[in-house]
């Protein structure tokens, strides 16, 4: 779905803006377990790769954070 990645990543970035420095670390370990460059992931792209590694990324620091 176009735009997909993009949608994740800003949701993500919004849910943890707010916890301050702990919140950027957290951007900061997404980028680097995802594998992405956040300026690349824009609303017109359409990579399911990238959407998929950015799902996996979220979900294992859902699962560690329990829930």
């Amino acid at each position: 779905m176009k735009g997909r990645a993009h949608k994740l990543l800003s949701e993500f970035r919004a849910q943890h803006e707010q916890e301050g420095l702990s919140g950027r670390f957290l951007m900061s370990r997404m980028i680097l377990r995802a594998r992405i460059i956040p300026e690349r992931i824009t609303p017109d792209l359409d990579d399911p790769e990238v959407e998929a590694r950015i799902e996996a990324a979220i979900k294992r620091f859902t699962d560690e954070r329990g829930g």
